[in-house]
């Protein structure tokens, strides 16, 4: 990489930066001597506007400037808030492409670093390529570890403004674009419920919201306990070419907690990965699910949760004899029966049922009051912490488009149906011209790369946040609105939506792999098989592009053959197995909305794939 320094400019003094900001910020009135950043308690979200400092981020520091070949040639301005730990980095366009520059940004934002090498205030190549690639410089601020709310996303935002001003040479209005996975889904809602005409799109993905209690990662918890023996049998059936019943092979303790799980929301097809599900694949979860940990909030709850009636470890049930038998195996220790007791918390703290908790309504008598004993406590709200004390009540100024993904088991899909409730019931009849809701199949909670396990069946999923950045940029600039959103049915807590594309919705397409019954295939060893898929786009999805086999299923695609673009495309293809065996065998395709075969970004994607079984 090639980096030719610039002048390093010194430290902004307070009144000098507000002087400063008001020069180079066209949007900040240099008369505004009482604009300050205000918020209405000190536990309160600070309201931040366009026009206001936020006296804590009010010396930015330019430390240097680079120009940068890699992964595309830009310009890139790196500095620090002074008095903070807050780092930022815009990158720019080259002076040869500045004419690509068509007036916007796009920031990407996530409050944690989880290893040494990791900064949250700098822009991964992708972020950087698509944002120079889409009209726009990209913007990043952070640290190395932890970096809360939207306060410095906003400061950092404000001053790249001046700073794109003066190096494009434009005194035109310039449009930003807010987006984060998980944490960072908190951080964007924080952004749109409590700041104005500083971005005017905002994209949370895989959205986290504040829940009453971790019920996502506790009701895996309990699942590792008592289900781990049965999870090949689980996904088996409920793998292409299964039986379809996933409760065939389990006894009364393991159906009924079988059941409590998914009415959580957790979704049914998790169990493709059951290692993810289970909390077993280390590179995600490298100490599991469970903890042996007293709660220190609450720390009666382990004799209440074994001596006590109206508690799991007290209940005359199968669940409940399962659950105490668990206890004998592991050993009657105080570490072993917190390690029990807390993976089925959830169960003890069941709020109003006004607040929309679908998923802990089975945890309700019929008149709404709750089943089991509860806690009068509640665990700290890791929700708050990082959104900057957002409300969560839908107030958003701003375009809103939700990425959520139906094999998600940390942010559950309905969780992001229950976000956007609330912005029906905040803006009203307005939402339909504010929100969009896109939910995506064969995709989980983690980003690319998608290799090894996961590559077998899902996407990678970013594409799909790349063209609803651009969707949300041209809703906000140019009045064009996104896509419909998709089509769903919440059922149980289940997000359930249609098969083909044109019911569906959403941006991404729908693929089926044909098979003659049962999503099955029979195929004899050293015979050719012939296959073939059918994709479709929805309205506004594009063009199929691309189409890839994966025929022994082992996550390795092979690019298939296609005569030209097109929205209904069939694909066909043939393969001979070498070896008897029972593969699963996957047809990925990609979509781009101008049905460009040479894009590299916002390329939508979705798989299928069917079981076939090869005998001598």
């Amino acid at each position: 990489m090639t980096q030719l320094p610039r002048p390093r400019r010194a430290p902004i003094a307070l009144g000098a930066a507000i002087a400063l900001t008001a020069i180079l910020l066209p949007t900040i009135p240099a008369s505004a001597e009482s604009s300050v950043c205000a918020q209405s308690n000190p536990g309160a979200a600070m309201q931040v506007t366009a026009d206001c400092i936020d006296a804590l981020y009010a010396q930015p520091v330019i430390d240097a400037e680079t120009d940068e070949t890699s992964p595309v040639p830009h310009h890139r301005v790196s500095g620090h808030f002074e008095g903070t730990n807050i780092q930022f980095n815009i990158y720019l366009h080259a002076e040869q492409d500045e004419a690509a520059w068509d007036g916007r940004f796009f920031q990407f934002t996530y409050p944690a670093a989880f290893a040494p090498q990791q900064n949250t205030a700098r822009a991964d190549d992708r972020a950087i390529g698509f944002a120079l690639a889409s009209g726009g410089y990209a913007v990043q601020a952070g640290n190395g570890s932890v970096s809360i709310g939207y306060r410095h996303t906003a400061a950092a935002a404000k001053f790249a403004e001046g700073v794109a001003a003066d190096y494009y040479g434009s005194d035109q209005p310039i449009y930003g674009y807010l987006y984060g996975p998980s944490g960072g889904s908190l951080q964007v809602v924080g952004a749109a419920e409590n700041t104005d005409g500083v971005w005017q799109g905002f994209v949370p993905m895989v959205q986290a919201v504040p829940q009453p209690t971790s019920y996502n990662f506790l009701g895996r918890s309990a699942a590792e306990l008592i289900l781990a023996d049965k999870a090949t049998a689980i996904r088996d059936a409920l793998m292409p070419g299964g039986s379809g019943d996933p409760f065939a092979t389990l006894d009364e303790a393991e159906s009924a907690l079988l059941s409590e799980v998914h009415a959580l929301g957790i979704p049914w097809k998790a169990w493709e990965y059951p290692d993810y599900l289970l909390g077993y694949a280390a590179e995600y979860y490298g100490a599991g699910l469970a903890s042996d940990a007293p709660l220190a909030y609450d720390p009666t709850y382990v004799d209440d949760f074994w001596n006590t009636e109206g508690y799991l470890g007290t209940e005359q049930s199968p669940l409940g004899e399962r659950v105490r038998a668990e206890l004998v195996e592991m050993g009657d220790t105080i570490a072993h029966r917190w390690n029990i007791a807390n993976r089925f918390y959830y169960r003890y703290q069941v709020p109003a049922q006004s607040e929309g908790w679908v998923g802990l309504d089975q945890f309700r008598n019929s008149d709404g009051t709750p089943l089991y004993p509860q806690r009068p406590v509640t665990a700290p709200g890791f929700s708050g912490f990082a959104s900057g004390n957002a409300a969560f009540d839908g107030s958003v100024n701003g375009k809103v488009i939700a990425i959520a993904n139906l094999y998600d088991t940390d942010a559950l899909p309905w969780h992001t149906d229950w976000y956007g409730e609330r912005i029906a019931a905040a803006l009203g009849g307005a939402a339909a011209d504010t929100y969009r809701v896109y939910y995506n199949d064969h995709a989980d909670h983690q980003d690319a790369p998608v290799a090894g396990e996961r590559a077998k069946h899902l996407i990678n999923w970013y594409g799909i946040v790349e063209q609803a950045l651009r969707d949300v940029a041209t809703w906000a600039e140019d009045g064009v609105a996104a896509p419909g959103s998709t089509r769903y049915l919440v059922d149980d807590a289940q997000i359930v939506v249609p098969d083909l594309a044109a019911q569906r919705g959403g941006l991404q397409p729908t693929v089926e792999l044909e098979s003659r019954s049962d999503r099955v295939v029979k195929a004899k060893v050293g015979k050719p098989v012939k296959l073939s898929a059918v994709a479709r786009t929805p309205r506004g999805g594009g063009e199929v592009i691309r189409v890839e086999w994966d025929f022994e299923g082992d996550g390795e695609y092979v690019a298939g053959a296609i005569n030209k673009p097109k929205q209904v495309l069939t694909a066909k293809t043939t393969h001979t197995f070498t070896e008897p065996g029972t593969y699963f065998v996957s047809v990925r395709v990609s979509a781009e909305r101008d049905g460009n075969t040479g894009a590299q970004y916002a390329l939508l994607q979705n798989i299928d794939r069917v079981r076939v079984v090869v005998t001598e």
